[in-house]
């Protein structure tokens, strides 16, 4: 069954922004303010990754380099 592209995204950010803030609640001190610091290029970072994977084949390609 193939999905959307923009199901893809949607999913594909869902979960690595849930892992960003845990991740983020993890590591920083418990100050709201800090926690956003380190939240935000996580989120950033899950926005590129959720995008690559969607709309691109980019991360298809790396995984073909990789295994050749």
């Amino acid at each position: 069954m193939s999905s959307s592209p923009h199901r893809r995204f949607a999913r594909t950010l869902a979960g690595l922004g849930a892992i960003a803030v845990l991740v983020s609640a993890v590591v920083s001190p418990p100050d709201p303010y800090t926690q956003l610091v380190y939240a935000t290029p996580l989120l950033l970072l899950a926005l590129l990754l959720s995008v690559l994977r969607s709309y691109t084949d980019a991360l298809e390609a790396f995984e073909r380099d990789r295994h050749q």
